[in-house]
């Protein structure tokens, strides 16, 4: 086979990638939805009927949980605590009689935005976010026993994960 591993179409790349980071989030199970802020690189391998394609995005974090299953183009981010960015390496392939893309692997690797960079100087007051503790969930507990005895709900609601934590 001749198949060689080629720079991908700069037209249609951004289209892909993020069909490509919506199957990203679908497949994770905590945390907040990926937003795309850049195709860092692409490549592709064509085959025969298939395309293998080969992305390294730089992604943000959204305000949206993962659990919302919206879809990262509908989400907002934040600008008054920090966020997590960094890079997903991911890896589709599509068959071309399916047309229908599938995630055959991702990596993504993230850390949190510098304070200085997300600072608000004009803010009346100064957020900062905190490693999430068993002080934090028995803190959403008694919160949420509060609301459930409160409400006139057919439902409780329990606290299944603290994701974040502001100050």
């Amino acid at each position: 086979s001749n198949a060689q591993i080629t720079p991908a179409d700069c037209n249609t790349i951004e289209t892909d990638a993020g069909v490509a980071l919506d199957l990203v989030n679908r497949h994770r199970r905590d945390g907040y939805v990926f937003g795309l802020f850049r195709v860092a690189d692409a490549h592709e391998l064509q085959l025969e009927n298939s395309t293998v394609l080969y992305l390294t995005l730089d992604v943000l974090e959204t305000e949206c949980s993962i659990l919302s299953r919206r879809h990262w183009e509908s989400c907002e981010y934040s600008d008054t605590y920090p966020m997590d960015f960094g890079q997903c390496k991911i890896i589709t392939y599509t068959n071309h009689l399916l047309k229908k893309p599938q995630l055959y692997g991702f990596n993504c690797t993230l850390s949190p935005v510098p304070p200085d960079l997300v600072e608000c100087k004009d803010c009346p007051v100064k957020l900062e976010a905190l490693e999430v503790t068993e002080q934090h969930k028995d803190i959403a507990e008694k919160a949420l026993k509060k609301f459930n005895s409160e409400g006139n709900h057919t439902n409780n609601f329990a606290v299944d994960k603290v994701e974040r934590v502001i100050k």
